[in-house]
């Protein structure tokens, strides 16, 4: 068995009971044009291995101050994000964000970019951003680590929740989670609660664990090129965003028409916008109120459309209980 880890850039075997005997040249040949569709499919999106050491920061569109920075001038407001969606758009729509609340603040902003969730929030914790919009396994994992506050979370299609959604095709006779034993799965990162979390408790449940139930699984670091991957039979299956399924089917029905969805989590809270407890307590209220009613102003509009974002409304802790 191969897991095989974008994070390292390497393949890494594992040891495993499973599939033991050997493989004949063909089903060998099979394999590893499996392998390399998924390199083919997920290297755009990773770069090179030395930009993989280097996180990209984006400031502005380049790797600069904002200008007319000076060391005399207020320091920087701090934002990381990373993508759910494609790594351009998120870039794109949420720069209009910063900047938004860079002028609430009278601060130049600077949005700062991850490839991983666990990035975004170990950023946090150091004190190397003010405020981040995490995913919900990145909350649910570190919400009781010292200096973190959420303060807002974010409603799509109506409502501040979503749910995880594993897809195969039609054309598989899989129903269930039970029918995915041996065969390649898309997650989206490790810190993911839909694109990876849920489906590692379900196998907890039946002392299994994903790298002795699955013949191969891969990270794609974004919930899209995930649903990309069963669409294009890369893989077989594929734990993924409901809202990102969603916004396929409202977008490009025409992709996702051979899809099912053999498993559904409980419904769990959007990724929350968090806030660097040590801030002056005036920039914690600029700041939530300016989340809170940024769907109001005309020029943020087009950036929600793009992230898929109805508004921000107040954070409620209850959607985040229960869930590890």
């Amino acid at each position: 068995m191969l897991l095989l880890n974008f994070e390292a850039g390497v393949l890494l075997p594992t040891n495993s009971g499973i599939n033991s005997s050997p493989v004949r040249t063909e089903e060998s040949m099979t394999n590893w044009l499996r392998i390399f569709l998924i390199l083919l499919t997920t290297l755009p999106a990773i770069g090179c291995q030395h930009e993989r050491s280097n996180p990209q920061i984006v400031f502005s569109e380049f790797d600069t101050m904002p200008v007319g920075y000076q060391d005399d001038n207020p320091a920087p407001v701090r934002i990381a994000i990373s993508s759910v969606l494609s790594k351009t758009d998120t870039i794109m729509h949420y720069r209009k964000i910063a900047n938004y609340i860079g002028e609430k603040l009278h601060r130049p902003a600077i949005l700062i970019q991850r490839k991983s969730y666990n990035e975004i929030s170990m950023l946090m914790m150091n004190g190397g951003a003010d405020i981040a919009i995490l995913s919900t396994g990145a909350y649910i994992t570190y919400r009781h680590v010292e200096g973190l506050e959420a303060i807002a979370m974010q409603e799509r299609m109506g409502v501040p929740y979503y749910y995880g959604y594993v897809v195969v095709h039609r054309k598989n006779e899989i129903s269930s989670i039970h029918d995915l034993r041996g065969k390649n799965v898309a997650f989206s990162d490790p810190t993911s609660y839909s694109g990876y979390i849920f489906v590692r408790k379900k196998l907890a449940e039946l002392s299994e664990t994903p790298e002795h139930f699955f013949g191969r699984y891969v990270f794609t670091y974004n919930h899209e090129d995930s649903l990309s991957a069963v669409i294009n039979g890369v893989v077989d299956a594929a734990a993924v965003d409901s809202l990102v399924f969603e916004r396929t089917k409202l977008k490009n029905p025409e992709l996702i028409k051979d899809l099912k969805i053999i498993a559904k989590t409980e419904p769990i809270g959007t990724g929350p916008v968090v806030i660097n407890s040590n801030l002056p307590d005036e920039e914690k209220r600029i700041i939530k109120e300016s989340f809170i009613t940024m769907h109001e102003q005309e020029i943020i509009k087009p950036a929600f459309q793009g992230l898929f974002i109805d508004r921000f409304v107040p954070f409620e802790s209850r959607l985040y209980e229960g869930h590890l």
